[in-house]
């Protein structure tokens, strides 16, 4: 386990450089099945799985957008605002949605696979424009930064994800910045918004029959064995995504996408 552990930290921390959405879709897939093998059912699995992969997701965006930093490619004024925002939307939705018994394993499948296929969809038609950093057509009104920042902070909370699914095509289309500059500026905020998911989860947790080694509903020593390779893999990440066409590697990755997403629904429907 410890080495399928390693290798998909690897492959997160590579994605989420490369495509900006932070990695948890397959941090969050991963732990919820490692977690089920050692034999933990609800009601400590779902919050224990999203906790943990939100600390994964926070190594891996925090490599990340120190090398998105030094590219250059970091609108720091949205990432500052929607990520605030996001933060926000984390606390109350774990509080009062994700670590409720009813929100068990069927409910976070149903959503994380539903946000997968989401994904998938949005690596086949996203179509790459021009090669640029400038940020000057740019609109950073208020409504739209809060509507991008409220959803990623939801979508975060109940998947263990960044929210980069939902920040970077809202960065681009609606915001309309560069492609790679809103893959940056969703790092940076993703940065924001895990680690306060991470310190929710870990209080919220307190006092739970969690396993031996974990901070509330966060496993640290599962999810170091993800986070660690994740931190190296973020930073090849961004160099190749400003450096080739990443239309092969998207490809690649929905697909394997694909492959994860039907296995969660198949086990939520089914």
């Amino acid at each position: 386990m410890l080495l399928l552990l390693i290798v998909a930290g690897a492959v997160g921390g590579f994605v989420a450089g490369l495509v900006g959405v932070g990695g948890g879709v397959i941090f969050g897939p991963v732990l919820f099945f490692a977690f089920q093998a050692m034999g933990i059912e609800d009601p400590v699995l779902t919050p224990l799985t999203l906790g943990s992969s939100l600390l994964c997701t926070f190594a891996a965006a925090a490599s990340g957008a120190v090398a998105q930093a030094r590219a250059g490619a970091i609108d720091t004024r949205t990432a500052l605002t929607a990520g605030g925002l996001a933060a926000v939307a984390v606390v109350v939705v774990s509080r009062f949605v994700a670590t409720q018994p009813w929100y068990d394993k069927t409910a976070f499948q149903l959503v994380l696979g539903v946000l997968l296929v989401v994904v998938v969809v949005r690596m086949l038609l996203k179509k790459d424009r021009a090669d640029t950093l400038s940020t000057a057509g740019a609109r950073r009104g208020i409504g739209p930064l809060a509507a991008t920042g409220l959803g990623a902070g939801t979508v975060s909370a109940l998947a263990g994800v960044g929210g980069g699914v939902v920040l970077v095509p809202a960065f681009s289309g609606v915001i309309r910045l560069p492609l790679k500059v809103a893959a940056g500026t969703s790092t940076a905020a993703i940065v924001l918004i895990t680690a306060v998911g991470v310190v929710t989860y870990a209080v919220l947790g307190q006092g739970q029959p969690v396993p031996d080694g974990a901070l509330g509903y966060v496993d640290w020593p599962r999810a170091a064995a993800l986070a660690l390779p994740a931190v190296v893999t973020a930073h090849w990440g961004v160099a190749t995504a400003h450096r080739i066409d990443v239309r092969a590697v998207r490809l690649s990755f929905a697909a394997f996408a694909a492959i994860v997403a039907a296995r969660l629904l198949w086990n939520a429907l089914l």
